[in-house]
């Protein structure tokens, strides 16, 4: 399994099958680099684990999970590592931690989940997620169920589970998520959240959620606009099974438009104490707003594909008139002919052409000449065009 996040190899923690990356965000919302190797104390059972130092790695290649330090509500955040990426800087105090998680072992994720003592409902939802869209409030946080995609055709979706809690936000998931590369990419090249806190690092993980969604939406107008420029220029080398796959990926799409807009609505309206929503109401509206345009573009895209469908559609149905056209000239064109044929294929003595020298050259002739003018007849008709 690939890393989610692009860093140092020993900046990974290894427990069993999880693969842990911890990004520990400054108050100036830049990463903060420390030295790796600190340890803190454990916490006790109930309390919120906040930051975690470096994983020491035993010689079978496993890793010990981080001792966590405690924070309870209304105490001030303790001074002391910050994050376990390597680097020269001085030693910062973290204002969040982001850690990701990523295994398809149900079993290291709940060992991984115990300490933080998250209710019975969240934490059978992290360990069995739903192929569906999921908002939750429990007393210490916010969980989030968020599908996403890892191209715009994608057959299958991929959902993301985030855990926010006070001063720590957890990302979970089966399988790679790229977004969250390019998350931490642009936090380090300097496009951070607006704040350090949970609430507005939950807001940019959304907002670059719907940036994803607008590169999908470009890649799927491209598409059909390709396929409409096909049919105008060769109509015949589209056929309606060619439209088919993409109109099913452009369907798929739309769903997950439609299930992230209902996060982001539960979000707008959602009442959390432990981590309000208050000041991050505008910008989750802007990125609500967003996400409603881009589904009725989405909309009007398979409107589009439909109309270009049914352009298809009557393509063909030309096409096949066409040859039903010929081939209705061809009888017509014979009908006469098998006439002639069938009098003179008649066993009757008397038939006064049969003496004739030139009989036979002249029923030829005259076959001839009612096919040529039959032909003639349709050709001014336009039942050849």
């Amino acid at each position: 399994m690939t890393a989610p996040f692009m860093t140092d190899p020993e900046t990974a923690i290894r427990m069993g099958s999880l693969r842990v990356r911890t990004l520990h965000l400054a108050p100036d919302c830049t990463i903060a680099p420390v030295p790796p190797g600190t340890e803190t104390p454990s916490a006790p059972d109930g309390a919120c684990p906040r930051a975690s130092g470096a994983a020491t790695t035993d010689g079978t290649g496993g890793a010990e999970p981080p001792n966590p330090a405690v924070i309870r509500p209304g105490e001030a955040e303790p001074a002391g590592p910050a994050v376990i990426w390597p680097g020269g800087a001085e030693p910062a105090r973290p204002a969040v931690i982001w850690q990701d998680v990523a295994t398809p072992s149900r079993d290291d994720l709940g060992r991984f989940l115990a300490p933080y003592d998250l209710p019975d409902d969240v934490t059978e939802a992290c360990l069995s997620p739903r192929r569906y869209p999921e908002v939750s409030v429990f007393p210490s946080g916010i969980m989030v169920h968020l599908p996403t995609r890892h191209g715009w055709d994608a057959q299958h979706g991929r959902y993301l589970t985030v855990l926010c809690l006070p001063g720590r936000m957890i990302t979970l998931h089966d399988e790679d998520i790229p977004l969250l590369d390019r998350l931490v990419q642009m936090i380090r090249s300097g496009n951070a959240p607006l704040q350090a806190s949970v609430q507005a690092l939950l807001i940019f993980l959304l907002d670059a959620c719907i940036d994803a969604n607008v590169h999908f939406y470009m890649e799927a107008r491209s598409r059909v606009e390709q396929l409409a420029e096909m049919l105008d220029d060769t109509p015949d080398a589209v056929n309606p099974d060619d439209i088919l796959p993409l109109k099913r990926a452009i369907t798929r799409l739309s769903i997950q438009f439609e299930d992230q807009f209902y996060c982001l609505a539960t979000l707008q309206t959602l009442q959390a104490t432990a981590l309000p929503l208050t000041s991050q109401r505008e910008g989750l509206r802007d990125i609500m707003d967003n996400q409603n345009h881009l589904a009725r573009s989405q909309g009007r895209l398979e409107m589009r594909l439909r109309d270009l469908y049914q352009l298809c559609l009557l393509v063909l149905q030309r096409r096949t008139d066409h040859r039903i056209r010929v081939l209705t000239v061809l009888t017509a064109v014979c009908m006469p002919l098998t006439v002639i044929a069938g009098v003179y294929g008649m066993n009757f003595r008397h038939m006064p052409e049969l003496d004739w020298d030139y009989g036979y050259y002249t029923a030829l002739a005259a076959m001839l000449a009612v096919a040529g003018g039959m032909m003639w007849f349709f050709h001014r008709r336009g039942w050849f065009r």
